[in-house]
């Protein structure tokens, strides 16, 4: 597959989406989100912000990638993003990024946070490609394996 930039549209995640999101969940991390925990993005109307990106294939639309967020007082939290993995390093999170941005500003987000962890470079380095910059760490947050989490935060003007 090219890893040339892969033009997706980006619209709001539904119910009959899972599916396909729990797919990339499972490939993307050791501990993977459960159905119940994307199932309670929908039951948090006005807060939960989840997102998928879908890329025509000629024979239908397919999810090839997702964002979970929640707006809360004028912030931004980004919680999971996954790509899938013979999508990747084609342009997807940056673009689900991109989506997610554009809906806080237009809400009246003033900044936003996320964590990444501390070996994930390739997020950092897209991350910090749109404004984010380390704050902090939390020490342990993740598990298989256990590692520390950096802070991050961008400033939305």
């Amino acid at each position: 597959m090219s890893k040339t930039r892969l033009s997706v549209t980006c619209h709001s995640m539904r119910r009959e989406d899972l599916p396909e999101v729990l797919v990339i969940e499972s490939l993307s991390f050791a501990e993977p989100w459960t159905e119940e925990m994307f199932l309670q993005e929908f039951t948090s109307e006005g807060i939960a912000e989840p997102l998928v990106a879908r890329v025509d294939e000629g024979s239908g639309e397919r999810i090839v990638g997702f964002l979970c967020a929640w707006i809360v007082s004028g912030e931004l939290h980004i919680n999971n993003i996954g790509v899938h993995p013979s999508y990747r390093r084609r342009g997807v999170a940056a673009q689900l990024l991109e989506g997610m941005l554009g809906r806080a500003y237009a809400k009246g987000v003033t900044v936003s946070y996320l964590e990444v962890r501390e070996s994930n470079e390739a997020a950092a380095a897209l991350y910090k490609c749109y404004g984010y910059h380390p704050i902090g760490r939390r020490r342990n947050y993740y598990d298989h394996p256990q590692e520390d989490a950096i802070m991050m935060r961008k400033a939305l003007l």
